[in-house]
């Protein structure tokens, strides 16, 4: 539990198996859908991430505050008044406090709700998180009218047939990275599984686009797909 502006939040640590205090870990934050939870999050592998890691990343799942929308109510990311940025940034301050961190290589992953608020995140905080993975998702918002701050590397992916967060709402957010990272229009392909990289991005940081045929849901590529992403930080 950490307070934030008054409010109590609550979140999850995994530490990796014989976690050394002198190893700088790398650090990814994987967040909860409407109505989730984090626990749900940490149970199910943070996304299939931690399975995969080896021992070298250090998770957190954040819980949510009440919310709602047009989809429904629960736990979830609406950022009122910049709570959930707060919320962050506050719990990356504890992480740096408690644990050692590797600064240069810090992460965000999350679906639908979640994958807004990767967005949200990648958004505000582009000078700590080093790259994200929105899952049918939308944004980045933006907070007074101001552009994001820094930059980040993006992986995003949306299905085709998602009535929930409309696919255009995906498309949107491709879009917003390719022109903050100053990518060309081409593509050329990445992965296995029908991704595709964009080119002439700033350098070192690429956006990856993977459209599915499907609807609201995580595609049973991303887990194998993020990680690859994400590892080459």
């Amino acid at each position: 539990m950490i307070d934030v502006g008054g409010t109590q939040r609550e979140f999850i640590v995994q530490l990796p198996d014989g976690y050394d205090s002198s190893t700088p870990y790398k650090l990814v934050f994987a967040w909860h859908g409407l109505g989730g939870t984090a626990a749900r999050i940490a149970s199910s592998g943070f996304y299939g991430l931690s399975q995969r890691s080896m021992g070298t990343v250090i998770f957190v799942a954040g819980q949510g505050l009440e919310t709602s929308n047009s989809v429904g109510s629960g736990p979830g990311w609406d950022n009122m008044g910049g709570r959930d940025v707060a919320f962050t940034s506050a719990m990356l301050a504890h992480m740096r406090a408690s644990y050692c961190i590797d600064d240069e290589r810090i992460f965000s992953v999350g679906m639908s709700y979640g994958g807004i608020m990767s967005n949200t995140v990648g958004c505000a905080l582009g000078d700590d998180f080093r790259a994200i993975a929105p899952m049918a998702g939308s944004g980045p918002r933006q907070f007074g009218g101001n552009a994001c701050t820094g930059q980040v590397a993006a992986w995003i992916t949306h299905g085709n047939t998602d009535t929930v967060v409309p696919y255009s709402s995906g498309q949107a957010s491709r879009d917003y990275w390719v022109g903050a990272n100053h990518c060309d229009t081409t593509t050329a392909p990445a992965g296995s599984n029908g991704c595709v990289a964009y080119q002439g991005c700033d350098d070192g940081h690429p956006v990856v686009w993977c459209e599915f045929t499907g609807g609201h849901t995580v595609p049973m590529f991303a887990s194998a797909e993020v990680w690859e992403f994400f590892s080459q930080f």
